[in-house]
């Protein structure tokens, strides 16, 4: 699941996950060669989870049934495209995922910004506008 990157790099990240994986799916095809289809509820329950938890959660590893960490997830979706993303020439904004499993996303910041305020003694609409400032120096800065 994506949201709107605010700096460069994710969305340069983003775009060369989507890419990498089209071709990716590209080559299974041709080859005769399927992905897995998961049940839908699987694959919504990780939906929530991404949305609940963010980098710092769990997701469902359908391929061995079993909770795992984002970072360790994000590692197996650079194996994995690694090759193509070498070949589309994107290799290095794929490996920018490691940077975003790490660091956070701008969702991690923005929560940041919030609650850095509240405790600063800002009101909740304060904080607010002090998290649209800091997406607007984002957004201006890169």
């Amino acid at each position: 699941m994506t949201d709107v990157c605010s700096r460069v790099d994710p969305a340069a990240c983003v775009a060369a996950i989507f890419q990498s994986l089209m071709a990716y799916l590209y080559r299974l095809r041709t080859r005769n060669q399927r992905w897995r289809i998961y049940p839908t509820t699987l694959i919504r329950e990780n939906r929530w989870r991404a949305q609940r938890y963010g980098v710092k959660g769990q997701l469902v590893d359908h391929g061995r049934s079993a909770m795992a960490d984002f970072a360790d997830l994000t590692e197996e979706l650079i194996d994995f495209l690694g090759p193509d993303a070498e070949a589309l020439g994107c290799k290095a904004e794929l490996l920018h995922a490691r940077r975003i499993a790490r660091e956070g996303t701008s969702s991690d910041r923005q929560r940041a910004v919030y609650e850095a305020s509240v405790e600063a003694g800002a009101e909740p609409q304060q904080a607010l506008c002090a998290v649209v400032d800091a997406l607007i120096d984002e957004f201006i800065d890169d």
